[in-house]
């Protein structure tokens, strides 16, 4: 009753040997924390990459008013196109001048602080493609204020 059989005791042995040890594993939390870490760090990475300066934004707005205006045709009204255009502004108090339309559009930007006015500016001053979009006035930074009236013309 005493003996047991070697093969078990290879058997059991191997088993006690896959078995971490407390060192082995702290240094597995550890990894796991590293791990954990570095995918934290990726993803602030990430995120940041993806942020925007308010000037690309407004670029990006004014890109997608230009494109709808071209896309509406030449036959619809100007209140009509002034619906269209404003909604793609809703973060901003906009005005549309579509009294002119379909030879032109006018997007005013209202209120805008002084880092808007200075990254839009920049970012957005004219813009070719099949639409130009021109900012008016605002050629140096000293003309940007704390608070800022932006007009951009469109051209379909």
């Amino acid at each position: 009753m005493g003996r047991s059989h070697p093969t078990l005791h290879t058997c059991l042995d191997a088993a006690d040997s896959r078995r971490p040890t407390a060192a082995g594993r702290a240094a597995k939390a550890g990894e796991w924390r590293m791990a954990a870490c570095a995918l934290a760090l990726a993803t602030a990475l990430a995120a940041m990459s993806t942020v925007r300066s308010p000037g690309d934004r407004l670029k990006a707005d004014l890109q997608a008013a230009g494109a709808a205006i071209r896309e509406l045709g030449i036959n619809r009204p100007p209140d009509h196109v002034q619906k269209i255009v404003a909604a793609l502004f809703s973060a901003n108090a906009v005005e549309v001048d579509a009294t002119r339309f379909p030879g032109r559009v006018v997007v005013t930007l209202r209120a805008l602080d002084r880092i808007t006015c200075l990254t839009a500016s920049a970012a957005a001053r004219r813009i070719e493609g099949r639409v130009v979009i021109e900012l008016r006035g605002f050629a140096s930074p000293g003309d940007c204020g704390e608070r800022n009236d932006m007009a951009w013309l469109i051209l379909p």
